[in-house]
């Protein structure tokens, strides 16, 4: 089964950059393929439907809101607007969200619920700052950030399909990545965690930060990873081409 490969594209692009863009990866098998998703800006979304692609690729919005009806909230996106819009994923406690918009445990649980009730499958991000690495108690930060998902209402329901992306704080962007037995470690940890507390839910396990046309062949080979989350690089159609095309 191919691995799960996500871009996100941040609050990077513009219509005409988004439409080209698209349209090169249409043309790609490698690309325009079920396991690759792009998780484009908000408002970008909808493009896809508008210019009539048929896509074999996924779509993603980089948020959600945690308001689960309409109503009076002025500039969310609720979740039953992203499934009419056909989407397939949502990402959620990214570390840009947790820490430039203070979205705390009682958001986050919201966020997910509104997901998986709107048949959203949500990708959960977790991962500690380079302190918190360094102090030895990275698994006890982890394991926090890990049993928000026992809160919610995915513990109680069957098949539920939840993506969890490791994506350490002092990866993202810095062009530093952790040695492959850091990133099983934790994936191992993970895995661990929802065989003992979510034994009903079906996790994909993603590693993120700093993920490149270089490094990308050497995670995707580990066999505990089931997939990447690409930031910078998914902007480029070269590298994430390349990223795409590794066969495991």
């Amino acid at each position: 089964m191919a691995k799960l490969i996500v871009a996100n594209w941040k609050m990077n692009g513009s219509f005409t950059k988004i439409e080209e863009d698209l349209r090169t990866y249409l043309q790609n098998t490698t690309t325009n393929a079920n396991n690759v998703v792009f998780a484009l800006p908000n408002v970008y979304l909808g493009l896809v439907k508008c210019l009539e692609i048929d896509a074999g690729f996924k779509l993603c919005s980089q948020d959600i809101s945690k308001f689960d009806n309409v109503g009076a909230y002025t500039g969310e996106v609720s979740g039953a607007m992203l499934k009419d819009l056909g989407i397939d994923y949502a990402i959620v406690g990214h570390s840009e969200r947790r820490i430039y918009f203070n979205e705390d445990e009682d958001i986050l649980i919201k966020k997910v619920n509104n997901a998986i009730n709107n048949k959203i499958t949500p990708i959960y991000c977790i991962g500690e700052s380079i302190s918190v690495r360094k102090s030895k108690n990275y698994k006890d930060f982890l394991l926090n950030q890990l049993e928000l998902l026992t809160k919610t209402n995915v513990i109680a329901k069957e098949e539920i399909k939840l993506v969890i992306a490791y994506e350490p704080i002092w990866a993202i962007g810095s062009g530093v990545v952790p040695s492959t037995e850091e990133i099983v470690e934790v994936i191992n940890f993970i895995n661990a965690f929802v065989q003992k507390y979510l034994p009903h839910a079906k996790i994909t396990a993603l590693y993120g930060g700093s993920v490149s046309k270089i490094n990308a062949k050497e995670i995707l080979n580990l066999p505990q990873v089931d997939g990447v989350l690409v930031g910078g690089a998914s902007l480029l159609i070269p590298d994430f081409t390349s990223i795409c095309s590794y066969k495991i």
